[in-house]
């Protein structure tokens, strides 16, 4: 499992710099510290920072849900849609196949 608290800091990082090649340089920069060319690479550091911005203040829940599934998070541009599958995946202690089904069969709509 990743360090989620790490993927939110770096990805705060890389929002508050404002330079345009923000991404590259610190796809770089961790790919060298840590040793992890893909884990680092630009894409990756690119979701970091829209894991940021999509969950600014959830802090002390960042562990409580894998990566994998909010990757899946990150493909919903409603706001209030997308916290809903975080809470409800939260709520049911889901994993990624079941926070999937939740998105897949509209319980948002649905609901």
């Amino acid at each position: 499992m990743y360090n989620l608290l790490l993927f939110w800091n770096i990805g705060k990082k890389v929002y508050e710099d404002k330079s345009s090649n923000a991404i590259e340089k610190y796809s770089n920069h961790y790919s060298y510290y840590y040793g992890n060319s893909y884990l680092f690479n630009r894409e990756n550091i690119r979701l970091m920072k829209v894991f940021y911005i999509c969950f600014p203040i959830f802090y002390k829940r960042l562990n409580k849900i894998s990566w994998e599934q909010y990757k899946l998070l990150f493909k919903i541009n409603n706001r209030r849609e997308r916290l809903f599958y975080f809470y409800i995946s939260l709520f049911f202690n889901s994993n990624f196949e079941e926070t999937n089904d939740f998105i897949t069969n509209d319980y948002y709509i649905r609901i």
